[in-house]
């Protein structure tokens, strides 16, 4: 890490500390996001904090690799996207640590990845970590651009869904993640909500 991005990140600190958000923070505890350091900065904070450095691959990596709850989120919004590759989102996915930075990889890179369909369905299709919920995340996405899969495509991604939305599912995050996704779905033509509902393991579901 040469020193101009040394720097930065001691800069980026500095800032998120005096950003610290106390009762922010402590609320995220209590609710499970047990980070190793958790500042409380709020995204429109986070935002702002990122606007003022450019968008640059090697700051965004050693961001990454801070242990810090702000750094992951800034590591996001500051890595090029067409830079970030599928071998580092797999990474990445891999070490994110809760779902809201998981929303935030996902809105920012992953559906801009080139083969973000493909890659996606591998992932709604994985049990490990977030996975599944970034792969589901990445499809609403890119759903909601208009881009339709194709007949194959999307027996699988009903087949999926189906399965985690099955009452005997008890991941409820995950859950509202993939119905989300079918949400988005339904909107690309006229014919989606009739595939969804007539899946046979899709009657109780309504959208």
């Amino acid at each position: 890490m040469n020193q101009t991005v040394r720097d930065r990140i001691l800069e980026i600190k500095k800032s998120l500390r005096l950003s610290m958000n106390g009762i922010v923070s402590s609320l995220q505890r209590r609710q499970g996001l047990d980070y190793k350091i958790n500042f409380g900065v709020e995204i429109p904070r986070l935002k702002e904090i990122a606007a003022q450095y450019p968008k640059e691959r090697t700051l965004a990596l050693a961001l990454w690799q801070e242990n810090i709850r702000e750094c992951k989120m800034l590591a996001i919004m500051l890595m090029p996207s067409e830079t970030f590759t599928a071998e580092d989102a797999h990474l990445w996915i891999a070490e994110t640590p809760f779902t809201e930075v998981a929303d935030q990889l996902s809105m920012l890179l992953l559906c801009h990845l080139p083969d973000a369909s493909q890659l996606a369905m591998k992932w709604i299709e994985s049990e490990e970590g977030l996975f599944s919920y970034c792969g589901f995340l990445t499809l609403s996405h890119l759903f909601r651009q208009g881009i339709r899969p194709d007949a194959d495509y999307e027996a699988r991604y009903l087949s999926v869904a189906a399965r985690v939305l099955s009452p005997e599912n008890g991941n409820k995050v995950l859950q509202t993640c993939a119905y989300a996704s079918l949400q988005k779905y339904s909107t690309l033509d006229e014919d989606c909500p009739d595939k969804i509902t007539s899946h046979p393991q899709m009657q109780h579901i309504f959208i």
